[in-house]
């Protein structure tokens, strides 16, 4: 039987020192028999889109050429059976590099398509998105944007579940953030099982 494939989107930057990275980890941790493909964001020299960028995307799409290397993004992501994105809460959200590769990953006859009343079917195989985050301050899972955006775009990409994991408080004067991490990779464990 063939293993299941992890894709692991790390946007974490304070890599040696990232809390975010260390609950992503332990939510990979859960799937032992799948292989792991890591994407190290800030590695990749990622670009925003820009005007060539997205001309030279939307004549190759409508051409049907999806053999070009600026398809590999959203291949991994269409192509992989759980998908683990790590990205540190920044202004109410993830940080730019998420949204940039969220960008690039977002491609017409890879990640989703349009049906005949020009609604977004999904056309990714995971079965389930992890958005794995931590914050400073005290924000609630409902409120955090980043989690918000990938609800809709789960529901865009034709992925059943997303999933939260969390940690906060972590940079509040006097808490203890020993405590919190441990409590954060327990709720980590449990979400995995569901």
């Amino acid at each position: 039987m063939a293993k299941g494939r992890i894709l692991l989107v790390n946007a974490c930057i304070n890599r040696g020192e990232s809390r975010t990275l260390r609950l992503a980890r332990r939510v990979v941790s859960g799937y032992p028999d799948h292989d792991v493909e890591e994407l190290v964001l800030e590695d990749m020299g990622l670009r925003p889109a820009d005007s060539d960028f997205i001309n030279r995307r939307t004549r190759l799409v409508e051409s049907g050429c999806f053999d070009d290397p600026i398809f590999d993004i959203a291949k991994k992501f269409a192509s992989a059976d759980v998908i683990v994105i790590a990205s540190p809460y920044w202004e109410d959200c993830f940080n730019s590099l998420t949204k940039v590769f969220m960008e690039l990953a977002a491609v017409i006859g890879i990640t989703f398509r349009y049906d005949e009343r020009g609604c977004p079917v999904g056309m990714c195989q995971a079965s389930v998105l992890y958005y794995v985050t931590t914050r400073g301050g005290y924000v609630s899972d409902e409120a955090d944007l980043g989690f918000a955006v990938f609800r809709r775009l789960c529901a865009t990409y034709g992925i059943p579940e997303c999933r939260i994991v969390s940690a906060e408080g972590l940079d509040v004067f006097g808490n203890d953030v020993r405590k919190i991490m441990e409590q954060a990779l327990a709720h980590a464990d449990e979400i995995i099982r569901r």
